[in-house]
């Protein structure tokens, strides 16, 4: 194989030169900054300047623009002038030759360009580097000796049509030199001042500087035009001019050849000969050009990679051979692309897609013909060991367990009537192909960990979830013995299972009820801590409100309400949760909650995020739970806000909307029908496909530590399919994100509005009313709202306290309002308590709890859930009273 991998690269060598080169140039693109203050600029003769000049295409260019040109640049300061134009003959009027050769001679720095005919060539000799031609045309002698030089503008073309080899000299019999060369000699290069330096310019090859007309250039109309070139543009420059030929025009001979920046994204694939001039001159004036590794060490090369991975990949799986194979191409196409970057290139392509393609398919070849003679093999010792485990499994077809016995191909030999019995497949249903996969299909890693378990150590026990037949999933306690036969060579696999399926069921349904006990033992807890916050804020910003004058502080105060009001729901959905129950759906606008949302982020987000939205009046109602919708929505504006660190735009969207089949199948777990659709998209930092994948897992988070738990979008995607919706994102890095959520349209009957009038708030007649609360606060502001409308009110911190001043005062205590939860003594033994000393005291025992469907007043206990309003207190002390 090394030896075929060898033969093909030293084969297709020269056939991957120019694509090797091509490919090089392509790859790494225009050098950044390689024609910054370029020392040299073209003037292109093409179709423009004809127009702007009223001149025809079809007829020669007027000499006495060349010398009106010639004349501007010597006077803007031009370091030298190449025509890349050929002046072999007597122009149509004298008068004009006499004009153009005067202006030569003043120039002082014109090089003119010859014509070779024929066939071109060249030879590497001992002494120089020379050039066949069959003929040289020189330019009009007129011309030639005002000059200061002149030089071949031909150049040697590829079979490709591209020029790569750059030829100093000399052309035909009189060895005259390139017009690249003459103009360099001209200026005292350092590269023509000595015949070896002459020689490595010969060896060497162009370095493109970009695709064609990358060199900084304007047009011959521009150049004439007073202002058609910034100040200073020609000064101290090397200015070429020459034609940029157009198809179907020019009558002449097609002066372009092929860019090796060759692409679709490239449209000129064609590069004008004068710019193939002035890339040669600035190789030479840079010292930048390109020089091909010589034969031998690109030899050595070829002979390296076939030893290496011809002799390498055939030692490897299929799998990592291809693997190492991409790793070579990518280690050879980096090399290049390092030596092509310090002037070095070399026909790679012969290693990328010749050599090392054949040494990865030869190691398949041979991978694939050993595991067929090995395959060959276990399969014959396979039969010598199917008779003797039949032996053996005769001896346990009495055994209660499950037994298995497996050769190493996975493959069941023997199952006893218990296997068949627990699992549902016979001995010859158990060897079909697809039972054992579908048998082990419920946890097939646990299986294949086993299974590497006791080959390595001989043995392997513990528990495995197993489909039966029927489809039901069981737990197995199985034990795993590798046998070996009389050599010590694995042979199969014994396995003996217990179905343990009822007790491992009995076993998670006590955890999971311990669990779930826990769960709402600390939600109520936390809810009765909760609710004793969120009641005195509750009351107090109601009473702020009822006494304020100031209509924007009523404003805030009453968004303070509600959100208060929201956070006490928050608390009785935990309590719902933890006992099992999820949030109650309703009837409700979208349009109000989003309004509510857009008020509060406009007054506590940074005021460089702008908030908009759009909210048709005629949107359809869905069924849903508020609290849970505001904390969906709350959810993706605060992830909003934080992908616009530096501001930005947060919008709202809503939309009627009906999905077709169609529509729905192109948005994850969408579903055709009536929706109404919410869009909620900010303009930040975006999201990569990367992340954008991953944002739904529970706990994946792109913030840093600290800021952020992971699981805001668990939740949102969580509500959202609790309503029966789904969802849609869109997000590009850069671009911002939007997330669409689909809610169904509820199509039940809206409830009668009810009435807003404002009613007046119920008083009191003096009435003695006993209040009883382990939390000061809501002790304090009961105390004081209770005596301004008008009722005399007795304060107890606790149970036990209650009961006393009951009994001090029990012939004046008209009701009994207190807490569920209080230290000492709480609400229901002080209610009974007190209830044994007068039992028709009306009472209302106030709770954090969520409604467990009781009555509201049972035993003439009226419940009253905190956090709780003054309105809902007065309300209910009139009623009870």
């Amino acid at each position: 194989l090394a030896a075929l991998v060898a033969i093909l690269g030293f084969l297709f060598r020269e056939r991957f030169v120019g694509d090797s080169y091509d490919a090089l140039h392509s790859f790494t693109g225009q050098p950044s900054g390689a024609l910054s203050n370029s020392p040299v600029v073209i003037v292109y003769l093409d179709l423009n300047s004809f127009a702007a000049l009223q001149h025809d295409p079809a007829r020669p260019w007027p000499r006495e623009l060349h010398a009106r040109l010639l004349r501007q640049l010597t006077a803007d300061g031009a370091k030298a002038v190449v025509f890349d134009i050929v002046f072999s003959g007597a122009g149509a009027d004298p008068v004009t030759d006499s004009e153009l050769a005067q202006a030569i001679r003043e120039s002082g720095r014109t090089i003119l360009a010859g014509e070779a005919s024929g066939k071109i060539s060249h030879q590497t000799g001992d002494e120089n580097v020379w050039l066949r031609a069959s003929k040289v045309v020189p330019p009009l002698a007129w011309f030639a000796t005002n000059a200061v030089a002149w030089g071949i503008a031909s150049h040697m073309i590829d079979d490709d049509y591209v020029v790569r080899n750059y030829l100093a000299g000399g052309f035909g019999a009189e060895q005259q030199g390139s017009l690249t060369w003459a103009t360099a000699n001209w200026l005292r290069l350092p590269v023509t001042q000595s015949p070896d330096a002459m020689r490595r310019a010969n060896a060497a090859s162009l370095r493109y500087y970009g695709p064609p007309t990358t060199i900084p250039h304007v047009s011959y109309a521009q150049a004439l035009a007073p202002d058609g070139t910034p100040p200073d543009f020609f000064r101290d420059k090397i200015v070429f001019i020459g034609a940029r030929p157009i198809t179907g025009l020019f009558q002449e001979r097609k002066d372009e050849f092929r860019s090796p920046f060759h692409s679709w994204a490239n449209r000129e694939l064609f590069m004008p000969g004068v710019e193939v001039h002035a890339t040669e001159f600035l190789n030479l004036l840079r010292g930048d050009g390109l020089n091909r590794l010589s034969a031998s060490v690109e030899s050595f090369l070829l002979l390296t990679v076939a030893v290496l991975f011809g002799c390498g990949l055939i030692w490897l799986r299929p799998l990592p051979a291809t693997v190492a194979a991409f790793a070579g191409v990518a280690g050879v196409a980096g090399l290049a692309l390092v030596g092509f970057g310090r002037g070095i290139y070399a026909p790679w392509l012969v290693v990328a897609g010749v050599q090392i393609p054949v040494a990865l398919f030869g190691s398949w070849l041979y991978q694939f013909q050993n595991w067929f003679f090995v395959r060959r093999h276990l399969e014959a010792a396979k039969r010598s060991a199917d008779a003797r485990i039949r032996e053996q499994a005769a001896l346990i077809d009495k055994a209660h367990d499950a037994i298995l016995v497996q050769d190493l191909g996975g493959k069941v030999l023997y199952a006893n009537p218990s296997a068949e019995k627990l699992f549902g497949w016979s001995l010859a249903e158990f060897q079909q192909d697809g039972v054992t996969e579908e048998m082990f299909s419920a946890e097939s890693a646990a299986v294949i960990t086993a299974r590497a378990a006791a080959l390595t150590s001989g043995e392997w026990s513990g528990e495995l979830k197993q489909r039966t037949r029927s489809g039901r999933i069981v737990v197995v306690d199985s034990r795993w013995t590798l046998i070996r036969d009389d050599d010590g060579a694995p042979k199969a696999l014994l396995l003996i299972g217990n179905d343990v399926t009822e007790k491992k069921e009995l076993e998670a349904q006590f955890l999971r009820t311990q669990r779930m006990n826990t769960i709402g033992t600390l939600a109520g807890g936390i809810a009765h801590d909760l609710n004793n916050a969120l009641a005195p804020i509750l009351m107090g910003v109601q009473l702020l409100r009822r006494k304020s004058t100031d209509t924007e502080a009523k404003n805030l105060l009453g968004l303070m309400e509600t959100n208060t009001l929201r956070g006490a729901d928050m608390v009785r959905q935990v309590l719902l949760f933890a006992r099992g129950r999820g949030g109650e759906l309703e009837r409700l606008e979208l349009a109000p909650l989003v309004k509510e949302l857009e008020k509060l982020v406009r007054e506590t987000f940074p005021k460089n995020i702008s908030v908009e939205s759009f909210l048709p009046k005629d949107l359809w109602p869905v069924r849903g739970n508020p609290t849970q919708l505001h904390q969906v929505l709350l959810n993706l504006c605060v992830n909003a806000r934080d992908a616009m660190p530096e501001g930005g735009k947060l919008s709202f969207v809503a939309d009627n909307v009906e999905l077709t089949e169609a529509e729905a199948g192109t948005i994850p777990a969408g579903a055709p029908g009536e929706f109404v659709s919410l869009l909620v998209s900010d303009s930040g930092t975006g999201m990569p496909p990367e992340v954008l994948a991953k944002i739904f897992e529970p706990f994946f988070t792109t913030k840093g530590e600290g800021r952020g738990t992971g699981i805001g979008l668990a939740t949102v995607m969580r509500l959202v399919k609790s309503h029966g919706g789904f969802l849609r994102v869109e997000s590009e890095p850069g671009q911002g994100t939007s997330f669409e959520i689909f809610l169904p349209r509820a199509v039940t009957l809206a409830p009668v509005a009810q009435s807003t009038r404002a009613v007046e708030l119920p008083r009191g007649r003096g009435e003695l009313i006993l209040v009883a609360d382990d939390e000061r606060a809501i002790r304090e502001l009961l105390v004081s709202e209770l005596g301004s409308f008008g009722y005399r009110v007795l304060a107890a911190q606790d149970g036990a306290e209650a009961v006393q001043l009951f009994r001090e005062h029990a012939g004046e205590v008209r009701l009994l309002l207190t807490d569920g939860e209080m230290p000492v003594l709480d609400g229901p033994r002080a209610i009974a308590e007190i209830r044994s000393l007068r039992a028709d005291l009306p009472v209302v025992l106030a709770s954090g709890e969520a409604d467990d469907g009781e009555a509201s007043d049972r035993h003439g206990i009226a419940r009253l859930r905190k956090p709780f309003s003054l309105d809902e207190v007065l309300k209910l002390i009139r009623e009870k009273l």
